[in-house]
């Protein structure tokens, strides 16, 4: 355990040296969605009211997290894999897993700018109080830890990555169009929240929404639910990195 620790903290300084520009670069992706969201999405409505807007404020971190490890993820491994990167990671004296784990936490590191200024932009910018509970930050780890695990399932699945570029672009255009991020979840016709009750977006907003506002959340189901599906897509990803030569 000591080693597997020790060989995770030289991945991660090693991982953010070799990808300071594609994080930096990220960075700045993500600053401008906070931005869009908070002030683009409210072109969309005319005098917003105060739940309409902690929708959106609570939504925008949410899409953030979402963007980032259903696409962002999935396509940087695509590429990675596709340049033979991979095989010259693999053949380090590293486990497998600390490599993936240093990754996720660089990955997510530069995520908290854009999560912290879409919260206090939406904020300042609607006028409304937050209410901000102690489970907000496990809510955004187990958030965070679970879309990129699902990114890492898609790009290691996937065959081709080609593939993996098109499969997550549907992906995020499903989650900003027809998933109940920005908006309840009673706005989308009944079949499509069926869907919805199996799939972890809705819970992942839900978690955002109980932890940082007073609008309605199951908080209990939505922890059960995402965290279902973060031990599922880790341990689909850990078995995929362990027999990937």
């Amino acid at each position: 355990m000591v080693k597997w620790f020790r060989s995770y903290g030289l991945m991660c300084k090693w991982t953010f040296l070799s990808s300071r520009p594609w994080l930096s670069l990220n960075l700045a992706v993500q600053l401008g969605i906070s931005v869009a969201f908070i002030y683009g999405m409210g072109y969309f409505y005319g005098d917003i009211a105060t739940a309409t807007a902690k929708y959106l404020t609570t939504g925008s971190p949410t899409i953030v997290l979402l963007t980032v490890g259903l696409v962002v993820v999935p396509q940087v491994v695509a590429s990675m894999r596709s340049e033979g990167t991979f095989d010259y990671i693999w053949s380090l004296p590293v486990p497998r897993m600390a490599h993936i784990a240093a990754d996720a936490t660089n990955t997510f590191g530069s995520m908290v700018p854009g999560i912290l200024l879409s919260i206090i932009l939406g904020k300042f910018h609607f006028g409304f109080d937050l209410n901000i509970s102690w489970l907000v930050l496990p809510a955004v780890l187990l958030t965070a830890a679970t879309a990129t695990f699902v990114g890492y399932t898609i790009a290691f699945a996937v065959p081709k990555p080609m593939m993996v570029n098109i499969i997550t672009q549907l992906m995020i255009f499903f989650v900003m169009m027809f998933s109940p991020v920005m908006y309840p979840s009673v706005n989308l016709p009944q079949w499509l929240q069926s869907v919805h009750t199996v799939l972890p977006i809705q819970y992942m907003a839900d978690l955002m929404r109980g932890t940082l506002t007073d609008l309605p959340a199951n908080i209990g189901q939505s922890f059960l639910v995402v965290g279902a599906w973060f031990v599922g897509t880790f341990i689909l990803t850990y078995f995929m990195v362990r027999r990937r030569n």
